[in-house]
């Protein structure tokens, strides 16, 4: 009966607060544990510090709860800690602090409360029989980068300012341009076409077995040069809507368009019939497209009759509308 007694005892819940010393300096900090413990499961209710404590004691700072649980796993502890300070000398008692606690299925509301403390802050020690000292100015803190940072960038924005007030005087004195824009260098559709095909190449989709992938990208860079050099719509038709209108285009030969209407027709094979193209044929295909793009490039020595393509071209869309 007695260890039974001894272990009911062991398990009451305890609530205990202790402070790092009982003295400390005006001004100075010390820190106050709380801390509870009981078995595991009980709620409690964490008591609430106000930010002063007998009107003297400041609380400067309260750390999270800490929860431990025991190896057992029958015992929980709560532990919580204060950063006290005060700037008046004097004597302090610090009061209990209540605990409310509850161990479920009792739903009886219990308190466990810590022990009072003592607590007693000093002043330095003066001597008043020595003269008083003159009071020291405060010191001068080094000046740190962050602080003249703005001042470097506003002497820059300054500097950059002044200079190009500089430049466009000389410039204006000269009857000369400000600002000189580089021009872009226009590729000519041929020219993009075999950029396009030589990249094509470069990637190898074929041979990762990618098939789909490397003849509608094929047939994209040929469709587009189309588009472009011939002012057809090759991107919205279709194969055979696209070899019809190329038909009756003169500077394109009937062999060109033979080799044209091959690729394009064993593209489609592959995209909507699944079909599967022989290495060689794959090469061929790809060749094809570039020797139509070289024997339909655009010849400036000889000129092309562009006028008379946009005009053919309104004329077809007129028709269709």
């Amino acid at each position: 009966m007695l260890f039974m007694a001894f272990q009911a005892d062991a398990q009451e819940p305890v609530a205990t607060a202790a402070l790092d010393t009982n003295n400390m300096l005006i001004g100075d900090q010390v820190g106050l544990t709380l801390q509870f413990t009981g078995p595991a499961g009980v709620q409690v209710l964490w008591p609430s510090i106000p930010d002063t404590v007998l009107g003297k004691i400041d609380v400067l700072l309260r750390d999270r709860i800490d929860t431990t649980l025991s190896e057992t796993g029958t015992t929980t502890t709560l532990t919580q800690r204060l950063l006290l300070t005060s700037f008046d000398t004097g004597f302090y008692v610090i009061p209990p602090i209540p605990f409310y606690f509850r161990e479920l299925p009792d739903t009886t509301i219990r308190v466990a409360e810590t022990r009072h403390h003592f607590l007693a802050v000093h002043t330095l020690a003066v001597d008043t029989t020595k003269p008083i000292k003159p009071i020291k100015g405060p010191h001068r803190a080094p000046i740190t980068f962050r602080e003249i940072l703005p001042w470097i960038l506003i002497g820059l924005a300054a500097a950059g300012i002044i200079a190009f007030i500089v430049y466009y005087l000389i410039k204006r004195r000269k009857k000369e341009p400000v600002f000189r824009f580089r021009q872009r260098v226009q590729l000519k559709p041929h020219e993009i076409a075999l950029q396009e095909m030589e990249k094509l190449r470069i990637k190898k989709l074929w041979q990762q077995g990618k098939i789909k992938e490397y003849y509608s990208e094929l047939t994209e860079i040929v469709r587009r040069y189309i588009e472009d050099r011939f002012l057809v719509p090759a991107l919205e038709s279709t194969s055979a809507e696209i070899l019809h209108d190329l038909l009756e285009l003169p500077e394109i030969s009937r062999e060109v368009w033979d080799q044209l209407g091959k690729l394009l027709m064993l593209a489609d094979m592959v995209k909507f019939a699944k079909e599967k193209p022989l290495p060689e044929q794959n090469e061929e295909s790809l060749e094809r497209g570039i020797q139509f793009v070289n024997q339909t490039a655009i010849n400036e020595e000889l000129g092309m009759r562009n006028e008379e393509l946009i005009i053919n071209y309104e004329l077809r869309n007129t028709k269709l509308t």
